[in-house]
This record gives C-alpha cells, sequence and structure tokens, in this order.
C-alpha cells in the first residue's frame, strides 16, 4: 500500500487520468475537494471518502484549497495515464516535498 498527502492550492485543478493498476482512496482531512469520477463531479468536504477503481477516469478541483489523503493499492510511475497526453510527456509535471526530522529525531 502507499499513502500521500496531496495539498490542492485554492481554485487548483488536476487533470483528468487513470490508472490501468493503482486503486486509490481519497479522504478529505481539511478543506473541500470535487473529485469527478467518469464525469460525475462528487462535492467532498472534511471526512467524506471516495475509492477510485482502476481504469476509472478522474480529475480534481479544489475551490478554498485542501489536504487530502490517498490511500492507493500500489505506487507505480508508469501507471498514470492522463487524457491530455501532453502532460504525460512532462517528466516535471509534479511537485514533491520530502520532510526531515528536526534535529535530534529520525522518521522510522
Amino acid at each position: 500500500y502507499c499513502k500521500k498527502l496531496l495539498v490542492c492550492l485554492p481554485n487548483q485543478k488536476h487533470p483528468p487520468q487513470y490508472h490501468k493498476l493503482k486503486k486509490e482512496t481519497f479522504h478529505v482531512l481539511w478543506g473541500d475537494l470535487t473529485l469527478t469520477i467518469d464525469n460525475e463531479a462528487r462535492p467532498m468536504s472534511v471526512g467524506d471518502v471516495l475509492t477510485i477503481e482502476p481504469g476509472q477516469v478522474h480529475e480534481s478541483i479544489s475551490q478554498n484549497g485542501a489536504v487530502v489523503e490517498e490511500i492507493s493499492s500500489t505506487h507505480l510511475g508508469s501507471d498514470s495515464f492522463y487524457v491530455d497526453e501532453a502532460i504525460h510527456r512532462n517528466a516535471e509535471r509534479k511537485t514533491f516535498v520530502r520532510l526531515r526530522p528536526p534535529s535530534g529525531y529520525e522518521l522510522l
């Protein structure tokens, strides 16, 4: 399994994509998110949970910003397929944040 924390800025949109293998569950921890799955918009707020099955095209937007927990069956860099091929070809399309523990502590 894989767990990610996704941060969406106000009015930030994640474009349509799908996965052939990955099943993912989104849990809104803070803010609002509209998750569109197979062209059906589903507004979400804190505490809401939705699961996306492999093959389902999904996109999201947050009106006011959001922090979303993503739990997925696996993470493979080769299993994200964007509807817009130009996005898939952009190797710098994502920003990663790595956390470092304070001095004297270690991440387990």
